[in-house]
């Protein structure tokens, strides 16, 4: 949801923008770092394997957070591992996703 509201890809109705104007901003000026946080404690977690479907979904998230805040290396780095852990799983809606990312970035 995070990534979805400080993506912006959507525009509300000014209405709706209006009245959710104190909790977007909120959510736009701590948003990042509360993606980063929440996806470190994945990553750091010992009882989740490393190659596994969470971490690859952590790795997921960061990639778009990346590419949002224009660091490309980043982006290109988390979707890669991501991509290189969701692999193993088959062909995938998420591997799709993260094949989208990639292509959108190179």
């Amino acid at each position: 949801m995070y990534l979805q509201i400080i993506a912006g890809n959507e525009k509300p109705r000014l209405a709706v923008l209006l009245k959710k104007l104190p909790i977007l901003l909120k959510v736009k000026t701590t948003a990042s770092s509360r993606i980063r946080a929440l996806t470190t404690h994945i990553l750091e977690n010992p009882h989740l394997d490393p190659a596994g479907h969470h971490v690859g979904r952590a790795q997921m998230n960061l990639g778009p957070l990346y590419k949002i805040k224009k660091k490309r290396a980043l982006a290109l780095q988390h979707l890669t591992e991501a991509q290189r852990i969701i692999s193993q799983f088959g062909q995938t809606p998420m591997l799709a996703r993260i094949d989208a990312a990639l292509a959108e970035l190179r």
